[in-house]
């Protein structure tokens, strides 16, 4: 993923790039495993938000989740081949769910994960999807529902990580993990792919790609993207309470 002046942002561009590889890279036979890594200081900040939120009408909007959005992620949960993510920087929103979705991930001691779509009114959904088959459950929730970042460590502990590194020895990780792929048939990996693929159903996709859309266009996304854009807090909820502040309605915020 190369747009480091955007910590490589997911743009329209990039969902249809990287799709196009994973597609071409799928009928290599020459090729044992596919790495994803971003270029810069950042794996991926996820979405665009500027991008993402400038969308004209919803039809525009629809075209993404279903032309661009969810043709990469079949794609990319379809492939046969292993992936290893391997993240050197912050893996935001939908950054984080490549990683999460990935077969295999080595992270430098630097890295930083969260689902943080939510924060700026969109949705991680494909962690909504598939998170509880890759780390622990209750984590995966509570990423999505308060958007907070965890360490590479943290991480690893919940299972969203395999290895962690000192950057400098992040590379050689990950060619040791290929070097043992490499031991492997590529059709005992394909089958296994295609085992454990059959844990994510269709419904369960097809539901996180409308509820992306719902979010996407929804006031709250306006709200949110603006308050991205000003580098502020956007408030949801009205007027934040002071530390402690009771009210008969705090349970609801």
């Amino acid at each position: 993923m190369s747009r480091p002046e955007a910590l490589n942002a997911l743009s329209k561009a990039m969902f249809r790039e990287l799709e196009a590889t994973l597609r071409s890279a799928s009928k290599e036979r020459a090729i044992s495993s596919i790495v994803i890594k971003g270029e810069g200081r950042a794996f991926s900040s996820g979405l665009d938000v500027k991008e993402v939120s400038g969308f004209a009408s919803r039809r525009e909007a629809r075209e993404f989740v279903y032309n661009l959005v969810k043709p990469f992620w079949k794609r990319f949960l379809g492939c046969e081949k292993p992936i290893i993510s391997m993240v050197d920087g912050p893996a935001y929103g939908a950054g984080a769910e490549i990683a999460l979705a990935s077969d295999l991930v080595a992270a430098s001691t630097g890295s930083t994960f969260a689902f943080s779509g939510g924060r700026v009114g969109a949705l991680c959904c494909i962690s909504a999807a598939i998170g509880q088959f890759t780390m622990t459950g209750r984590k995966v929730v509570e990423m999505n529902l308060t958007g907070a970042p965890m360490s590479a460590d943290e991480a690893r502990s919940y299972g969203l990580v395999n290895y962690v590194e000192e950057p400098p020895h992040l590379r050689e990780r990950v060619d040791r993990i290929l070097n043992e792929i490499r031991n492997v048939s590529p059709i005992s990996n394909a089958s296994f792919k295609r085992i454990h693929r059959g844990l994510f159903t269709t419904r369960a996709l097809d539901l996180a790609h409308r509820e992306l859309f719902r979010t996407i266009t929804s006031p709250d996304f306006e709200k949110g993207a603006a308050a991205f854009r000003e580098k502020i807090h956007p408030e949801y909820y009205g007027q934040s309470l002071p530390q402690g502040a009771q009210t008969r309605n705090s349970s609801h915020q």
